[in-house]
């Protein structure tokens, strides 16, 4: 995915710029520029976005925040659906 696709992307999953930006752990400025650029996005990043797309029950910012004894359960289910 290039950066310019970011934009749409994160439209069509209902995220704002601060949203994606708490998920995937960088500046807004980062998110900003991302979504400006016409380069290819970093590898991880894309693999970040699959992530959220495919394990929404995972996003903090949906309100999602688990306890350390939650967190087991929460990860193997995330390898059952992968």
């Amino acid at each position: 995915m290039i950066g310019t696709e970011l934009k749409g992307w994160r439209k069509r999953h209902g995220m704002t710029q601060e949203m994606l930006r708490v998920e995937l752990d960088v500046s807004r400025q980062t998110i900003v520029v991302w979504e400006a650029s016409d380069k290819p996005l970093p590898r991880v990043t894309e693999l970040a976005l699959v992530a959220l797309e495919y394990v929404p029950d995972c996003r903090t910012t949906t309100g999602h925040r688990y306890t350390a004894a939650e967190l087991p359960k929460v990860r193997e289910n995330v390898r059952m659906r992968a």
